[in-house]
């Protein structure tokens, strides 16, 4: 049976069923880190557990083709099936908040022939509406009343816009203030950065990699995946993050890639040192 297959990777999951479409949703808890060296790049360690989240699941998804089951490829609304599921409540920010785990999870998805159900008992009681916490923490005001603005999301700005850095301070990717003062989260603790992680995160190694293009950011694709691993926008981003934060220890550094052949981030590394 599909379920007992799944329960043997060990990683938390539901199922819910869709007509004869099963949605399975598999969720991952992490820890953030607890202090960013200086040189290091803030890169929220959400996108390291997302990633190894997205490598496990292509995994199980194998196996589960190779058990004689149909694998059905269709989007999926990963955060509305997990609270179907009992994976969590959605909270007004928009994410998923678990009893154990609070809102420190990544979530991926698959869908599957047939008609299988597990429910999970992991929802919390929703507080929000007496709390607004997250509304105060917020740093653009994305979040007011339960009413959450996706376009002053900070997460949102790093993705689309390119010259926008007035409130990024001195975050490279992903912004948790919300998370950080969300009552669901008060008993999640946190981890020192891994060495490793620490050696690629270091600002002078992310500009090394970027000029070597999408072969030198191998070893940031392994961490935080290859849709986000990418020359143009990691370098944006980074840029950005220094811009806002004041920092310039770096502008010798980013002076080099005037001369890209990449025109974007010749256009970036220009934009950069009109600023300064």
């Amino acid at each position: 049976m599909l379920i007992t297959l799944l329960k043997q990777f060990n990683i938390d999951f539901c199922a819910v069923n869709d007509g004869n479409i099963t949605n399975i949703v598999f969720m991952l808890p992490y820890k953030p880190f607890d202090n960013y060296p200086k040189n290091c790049a803030v890169i929220d360690s959400f996108y390291i557990a997302s990633n190894t989240l997205y490598k496990k699941v292509a995994e199980i998804e194998k196996v589960v083709c190779d058990s004689g089951f149909t694998v059905v490829k269709r989007p999926l609304h990963l955060k509305k099936i997990a609270e179907q599921g009992g994976l969590g409540t959605v909270l007004d920010n928009m994410l998923l908040v678990n009893k154990k785990y609070g809102s420190k999870v990544t979530l991926q998805g698959l869908s599957v022939q047939g008609k299988f159900e597990y429910i999970v008992n992991e929802k919390v009681d929703k507080i929000c509406p007496s709390c607004r916490a997250c509304d105060k923490a917020c740093p653009n005001n994305a979040l007011c009343q339960g009413v959450f603005t996706r376009e002053n999301c900070i997460r949102h700005k790093q993705d689309f816009s390119k010259d926008y850095f007035a409130v990024i301070g001195n975050r490279v990717l992903g912004c948790s203030e919300c998370q950080k003062v969300c009552p669901y989260n008060s008993h999640i603790g946190s981890e020192v950065m891994p060495k490793a992680v620490q050696q690629i995160f270091d600002y002078k190694n992310i500009f090394y990699m970027i000029k070597n293009g999408r072969k030198g950011l191998a070893p940031l694709a392994n961490l935080i995946g290859s849709n986000m691993a990418r020359p143009t926008f990691i370098f944006n981003l980074t840029v950005n993050c220094l811009l806002a934060s004041h920092n310039f220890k770096y502008t010798d550094i980013i002076s080099t890639f005037m001369s890209s052949d990449n025109k974007d981030i010749s256009a970036k590394a220009k934009f950069y040192l009109e600023k300064i």
